[in-house]
This record gives C-alpha cells, sequence and structure tokens, in this order.
C-alpha cells in the first residue's frame, strides 16, 4: 500500500494506491515448466487486458531458425517476461543450456498519461507475483530487455555465458537464427 499527500499549503489529501501482484495463470506455469525442463526453447508472458493475470502470449519450439519467432512476440507497447532455455556450446564440447528470464519494458511504452506509463513500465519490472519467485527459486539469470537490440541472439549468448570459463563457440547458436 501506497500513499501519496498534497504538499501544498493548506490543503492536505490523502490517496491510496493498493498495488496488487497479478495472478499467474495454470498455462503459464505448465509452459514455464516445459522451459525449464527443455521441452520448449521459451515461452512469453504478458499481462491480461485488465492487468489482473499473467497470460501466455506464445511460446517458440525447439529448432532451426526460432530466435526471429522469440523476438516477434515483444510488443513494443506492451511489458512481457519470457523464460528461455539457451543452448550453446563451449569450445570444450561442453553443451549448456541456461534458464533465464527475460523482462521486456520497453523504452518505447507510452500511455495516455505519464503516470499511467510510469505505472506500467514500474509493474512490468516489480510485478509478476509469483512468477519473479519461481524464475529466483529456479536460479535464473535475469535480462532486462528495454530495446529490441537487447534481444539480438549474439546479445543474449553474451548475457548468458559472461562467467564462462571455457571459450563459447558463437557459431553453436548460428542455427536458433538461420531457416531450415
Amino acid at each position: 500500500k501506497a500513499e501519496a499527500t498534497s504538499s501544498r499549503p493548506g490543503q492536505h489529501s490523502t490517496q491510496t494506491m493498493a498495488i496488487k501482484s497479478p495472478t499467474v495463470t495454470d498455462e503459464v506455469w505448465t509452459r514455464y515448466n516445459e522451459v525449464n525442463k527443455g521441452k520448449l526453447l521459451a515461452a512469453v508472458f504478458c499481462f491480461s487486458e485488465d492487468e489482473s493475470e499473467v497470460v501466455l502470449k506464445g511460446t517458440v519450439e525447439r529448432g532451426m531458425g526460432v530466435w526471429g519467432k522469440f523476438e516477434a512476440l515483444f510488443d513494443p507497447q506492451h511489458v512481457a517476461w519470457a523464460a528461455v532455455n539457451f543452448p550453446y556450446t563451449t569450445d570444450s564440447g561442453g553443451q549448456r543450456n541456461k534458464f533465464i528470464m527475460v523482462r521486456w519494458v520497453p523504452d518505447t511504452l507510452e500511455r495516455s498519461t505519464m503516470r499511467e506509463t510510469v505505472r506500467l513500465k514500474t509493474s512490468g519490472v516489480m510485478l509478476a507475483g509469483d512468477l519473479v519467485g519461481a524464475f529466483t527459486r529456479d536460479g535464473a539469470k535475469k535480462l532486462q530487455a528495454n530495446d529490441p537490440s537487447d534481444l539480438d541472439l549474439f546479445t543474449v549468448l553474451d548475457f548468458v555465458s559472461k562467467f564462462e570459463r571455457d571459450k563459447v563457440v558463437r557459431e553453436s547458436v548460428v542455427p536458433l537464427a538461420a531457416s531450415a
């Protein structure tokens, strides 16, 4: 619960704004678990129309040329979250699958008032109910994305492999971008 008071002399007004975490639908949990177990490459979630729930926006199967489909699920006027099981290889032959959470809060997001824009952007970063807790519990690396370039395949690879001891084979992720 947050309170705001007027600072004008002679006026005293208190507004109370209750900030409620949205509920997460069962379908979101199902797809989240499929990504975490490696059955899907990614699942993207967003607010429902009334912002009372986090709902599934779309999924991306594992395979050739799927990264563009993943990037297309992010709308420049809506916040979203994604669970991604990101595969890559190291030069020592190690196969990696890093579980990451993408928070999409686009810089281009605008609403009718500045207050509404700020509220929605803050909600995108701070709220997602139990979903953020699950990502944390499952050890997901968290990637904040505000621009389409933050979702670039090699930008994400650099992020997930930042503390890799072995050299990363950048070509190992090319099939995600290449068409079949």
